[in-house]
C-alpha cells in the first residue's frame, strides 16, 4: 500500500541539512542567518526551467551561511572554543557548567569620525576630511564657542595616543607640523613639553609611493578620561599660568615650565593643579565648583598619606602640593583653609634646609620665592609677622638673570618693596600694647623706623628707577604698579599709626594710587598687582569720581585675572562706601576681619 506523503512547509535550506523549519517565508533561521529563503519545490523548478542538478539544493548558487565570530566573548568560552552568549556577569555556559566567567578588558567604543578621538590609524582622506570639518568659519554661531573646548591642546594630548598615517603623496614631506591643516589653538609652550619629533627625510614624496609619514601624538596623562579634568588641565595651561606669572615677558613663565611636567609625572601634583583651575573657572562655570572640591579632596588625602613618609625624594612634591593648595584657598577669597597651607609649607621647607645644608637650587628656589610670597600677602589678613622668614630656608646665590625672571614672574614688582608688607603688618600686631605713654612712645619709634625703610628701599639700586630696571627695563607697568604699591603701603602704615580718620595725607595717598593705576592698560600682567593699592585707595577715598574709578577697575579685574578673591575685595570696599553715609569713620580692616575672615589682600 502506498504511503501518502504528509505536506510539508519546510524551507529548501531547513529541509537540507534536516533541521526543524517553523515555516513561513522567510522562516526564522534564515531570516536569523540573513539568507535568502525558498520553497522546498525551489530546487525541481530550477532543474526543469534551467536544466540543472537539482539533486543537490544546496549547490544550486545558494549563499553559504554568515558565521559571526563573537570578538566579546567571555575568556573561560574562548578557552574551551565555545560560543559565547555574552551574558554578564556569567554567561550561560559557565552558569550551566559552574565555571568562573571572567571577562576581556573593556575595549573602548568606536567613536564617529568627526571626532578629535579617533581609531588609530586614519586614512589620509579621512584625516583631511576631518581637518576640513573642524575649521573655524568666518563666522562662528554662538554656540560654537563652548565645543572649542573639546579642540584645545590638552584634549587632543590626553585622547590623541594613537598615531595618524598620513600619505606621503597627499603631503609635503618637508613640510613642518605648524604648516599642516590642523587647527590646534593651543600655546607654544606645550610643545616644549613633548619629545622631539625625529627629523623628516628629504627624499622626494614621489621616489617613496609606499611609505607613509607618521605623526605621533604621544598622550602626558593617558589616565586622564573626564572631559573637565582635560578642560581643566587646558584651561590651566592656556589661561591660569598666564594669570598667576606677573612676568610682562610672557614666553617665560616657571608656572608652565616648573609646575606642568610634575603634574603630569605625579597624580597629587595634577589633582592640586586641576583644583586650582577649577578654583578659577568657577565664577564663569558653576560646575566647576564641584570639581574643584573633588580635586581638592583626593589632593588633601593623598598629601595626608606622603606627609608622614616625606624624604628627600618625595619632599618637592609635598612642598608643591602645599603651595598649590594654599594658593587654590587664597584666591577663592571665602575660605581660612590657607592658614594651614602655609604652616605646612613652612615645616617642609624646614625639612629641606636640613636635607639640603641650604644649598638650593633649581625649582627649589622657585618654590621658595612662591612659599615666602605667598606668606607675606596673607599677614594682610592675619596681621602678624609672616612665619617664613631668612631663618628657616636660605638660598645660594644664583645668577641675576634666573633671579629677575622668577622674581618677576612671582612678585611682578620689587621684592624688597613687596616684603615692606611684612614690617608693616608686623607693627600692627604691636597696637594692643599701647597701654601708656612709655609704649606709645616705643610704638612710635618702631614706626619711624618703618617709615624710614619704606623711605629707603630702592637705596641698593640706586633709586626707584634701577629697581623698575632690574625686573624689566622697557615696560612702564612695572613703574606705576611699583608707585602704586608704595603708596598703598604708605597710606596702611598712616592707618596703624594714626586711625581711619579721613585727613589730607590720606588723599595725597589715594590720589596718587589712582593716578598710577590708570597708567597701567587693561589686562596687563601687572594688574593682580593693583589690588591690594585699590582696595586701600578705596577704603578711603571719599568722593564719587574716585569711587568710580576704583570700581569699574576692580570689576574689569573680576574679568581678567577671575579668581574669586577679586570679587571679594570689590565687595569689602562697596561695604565700607555704605557704612561710610551712616558712619564718620569706617574701618576697613575690622570689616574684613569680622566679615570676610578668608580674604587676603596682596
Amino acid at each position: 500500500m502506498a504511503t501518502r506523503e504528509r505536506p510539508s512547509n519546510t524551507c529548501l535550506r531547513c529541509a537540507e541539512i534536516k533541521q526543524r523549519c517553523k515555516g513561513g517565508v522567510p522562516c526564522d533561521r534564515c531570516s536569523r542567518l540573513s539568507l535568502p529563503c525558498r520553497p522546498k519545490g525551489y530546487s525541481a523548478s530550477l532543474s526543469g526551467e534551467f536544466g540543472l542538478d537539482g539533486g543537490d539544493g544546496i549547490s544550486v548558487g545558494q549563499p553559504k551561511a554568515k558565521i559571526r565570530r563573537v570578538q566579546t566573548g567571555c575568556l573561560t568560552c574562548k578557552r574551551r572554543k565555545k560560543k559565547c552568549d555574552e551574558r554578564k556577569p556569567s554567561c550561560g555556559d559557565c552558569r550551566r557548567l559552574c565555571l568562573d566567567c571572567s571577562w576581556p578588558t573593556e575595549r573602548a567604543s568606536r567613536p564617529r569620525l568627526n571626532s578629535w578621538t579617533n581609531e588609530s590609524w586614519l586614512s589620509a582622506e579621512q584625516v583631511l576630511d576631518l581637518s576640513s570639518e573642524t575649521s573655524p568659519s568666518p563666522n562662528p554661531s554662538p554656540g560654537s564657542v563652548q565645543s572649542n573646548v573639546d579642540l584645545s591642546i590638552a584634549d587632543l594630548l590626553c585622547q590623541m595616543s594613537t598615531a595618524v598615517p598620513v600619505d606621503g603623496a597627499d603631503v609635503d614631506m618637508t613640510a613642518t607640523l605648524p604648516e599642516l591643516s590642523w587647527d590646534l589653538t593651543t600655546d607654544p609652550g606645550w610643545l616644549d613639553i613633548l619629545p622631539e619629533t625625529p627629523p623628516i627625510a628629504e627624499d622626494s614624496p614621489d621616489s617613496l609611493p609606499n611609505t607613509t609619514l607618521t605623526l605621533y601624538t604621544p598622550s602626558l596623562v593617558p589616565d586622564m578620561t573626564s572631559p573637565h579634568d582635560k578642560a581643566l588641565l587646558n584651561h590651566y595651561s592656556n589661561i591660569v599660568a598666564s594669570v598667576l606669572s606677573r612676568h610682562p615677558n610672557t614666553t617665560s613663565n616657571p608656572y608652565l615650565s616648573y609646575l606642568v611636567p610634575m603634574a603630569v609625572s605625579n597624580q597629587l601634583i595634577l589633582h592640586c593643579v586641576l583644583a586650582l583651575s577649577a578654583t578659577h573657572w568657577q565664577k564663569l562655570q558653576p560646575d566647576m565648583r564641584d570639581r574643584a572640591l573633588y580635586h581638592k579632596g583626593q589632593a588633601t588625602q593623598s598629601l595626608a598619606g606622603l606627609l608622614p613618609h616625606v624624604d628627600g625624594g618625595s619632599v618637592d612634591v609635598a612642598l608643591v602640593s602645599c603651595l598649590l593648595l594654599c594658593m587654590s584657598e587664597l584666591f577663592d577669597g571665602t575660605s581660612a583653609g590657607w592658614k594651614l597651607h602655609l604652616q605646612g609649607a613652612k615645616r617642609l621647607l624646614s625639612t629641606v634646609k636640613s636635607q639640603t645644608g641650604g644649598n638650593l637650587t633649581g625649582h627649589f628656589k622657585f618654590f621658595v620665592k612662591l612659599a615666602r610670597f605667598l606668606d607675606s600677602a596673607a599677614t594682610t589678613s592675619t596681621c602678624k609677622p609672616p612665619l617664613i622668614d631668612d631663618k628657616t630656608v636660605a638660598t645660594t646665590p644664583e645668577p641675576t638673570e634666573d633671579a629677575s625672571n622668577d622674581d618677576a614672574a612671582v612678585y611682578g614688582i620689587p621684592k624688597e618693596l613687596f616684603h615692606m608688607v611684612d614690617r608693616v603688618n608686623n607693627l600692627a600686631s604691636k597696637r594692643g600694647t599701647r597701654v601708656d605713654e612709655a609704649s606709645e612712645a616705643l610704638f612710635r619709634e618702631e614706626a619711624e623706623r618703618v617709615q624710614g625703610r619704606l623711605d629707603n628701599w630702592a637705596y641698593d639700586y640706586g633709586g626707584l628707577a634701577g629697581a623698575v630696571a632690574s625686573l624689566s627695563p622697557t615696560n612702564d607697568d612695572v613703574l606705576h604698579a611699583t608707585t602704586a604699591y608704595e603708596w598703598a603701603l604708605r597710606l596702611r602704615l598712616h592707618q596703624i599709626t594714626e586711625g581711619y580718620s579721613l585727613t589730607e595725607k590720606v588723599f595725597e595717598c589715594v590720589q596718587h594710587i589712582l593716578d598710577s593705576a590708570q597708567k597701567i592698560r587693561y589686562g596687563s600682567p601687572l594688574e593682580s598687582c593693583l589690588l591690594f593699592p585699590l582696595v586701600m585707595a578705596g577704603g578711603a577715598c571719599n568722593c564719587l569720581e574716585q569711587r568710580m574709578v576704583v570700581q569699574d577697575r576692580l570689576m574689569i579685574m573680576e574679568r581678567t585675572c577671575g579668581f574669586g578673591y577679586v570679587h571679594q575685595s570689590r565687595e569689602l570696599v562697596e561695604t565700607v562706601w555704605k557704612r561710610r553715609e551712616t558712619e564718620s569713620m569706617v574701618n576697613w580692616a575690622r570689616i574684613r576681619y569680622e566679615e570676610m575672615g578668608g580674604l587676603a589682600l596682596y
